[in-house]
């Protein structure tokens, strides 16, 4: 029995498409997960920028109190 006709059959139909597919497939869960870190950090960088939005808000509404009591101060000693 000759088994060269059959594993040129499995290799034609069976192995190279699988191998093919499976880099096509390889690829572009790569480049899924390329993307879904790029969007991950993206919102890192959003997150980072509002913690500091808020602190800068809190810093002026720190120096706004900080008149507040002055000005309560000052006018107390009058």
């Amino acid at each position: 029995m000759n088994f060269i006709p059959y594993f040129a059959i499995f290799c034609v139909f069976i192995a190279a498409p699988l191998i093919v597919f499976g880099f096509i497939y390889l690829m572009r869960r790569s480049k899924t997960r390329l993307d879904e870190m790029d969007l991950k950090r993206e919102i890192l960088e959003l997150e980072v920028r509002k913690e500091s939005l808020h602190l800068e808000t809190m810093k002026e509404e720190n120096r706004k109190y900080d008149r507040i009591i002055e000005h309560n101060i000052d006018s107390s000693r009058k």
